[in-house]
């Protein structure tokens, strides 16, 4: 009988040590959801929690069915908006395939330098992992690009 007490409160304390850690982000999560504009400090707290849902899985791009290893280019796009939190924007908040997202945008190379680029990775509010990347010029019609991602556990 004792033996089954201390098996119930080791269970209990496991119980409630696994929903504490996914509560870890409900935080971040809500102020995401918020409309208000985030500040640098919300957008430095929000990449540290895309830090731990990204750990262990690797992205990929999306087209309809079918998705492919990020080329080198869209590697560098996407990981040179998520490397430093520093001087990115808000983009607000939209719909992506019918998942709430949040922009944060950053100032992206264009290669016509004359021109100014901008680079927004827009992140699922819900599961804190980015779901699409644009590429966007300041003059329209040069060739704005997009990708939407998806995140499979890399072994």
């Amino acid at each position: 009988m004792n033996a089954t007490k201390e098996f119930a409160a080791l269970l209990i304390v496991a119980l409630v040590a696994a929903a504490c850690g996914r509560d870890q982000d409900r935080p971040i999560k809500d102020r995401l959801r918020a409309s208000e504009p985030l500040t640098e400090d919300d957008i430095a707290r929000a990449f540290d929690a895309v830090g731990r849902a990204m750990s262990g899985k690797g992205p990929r791009v999306k087209h309809g069915a079918l998705t492919r290893q990020l080329d080198e280019k869209e590697r560098a796009q996407l990981f040179n908006v998520l490397g430093d939190p520093r001087g990115l924007a808000d983009a607000g908040l939209r719909a992506v395939d019918g998942a709430m997202v949040r922009g944060v945008r950053a100032p992206a190379t264009s290669p016509q330098s004359e021109i100014e680029a901008t680079g927004t990775v827009w992140i699922d509010v819900s599961s804190l992992l980015p779901r699409r990347y644009e590429f966007t010029y300041a003059m329209p019609g040069l060739g704005d690009t997009a990708f939407d991602l998806v995140f499979e556990n890399t072994p």
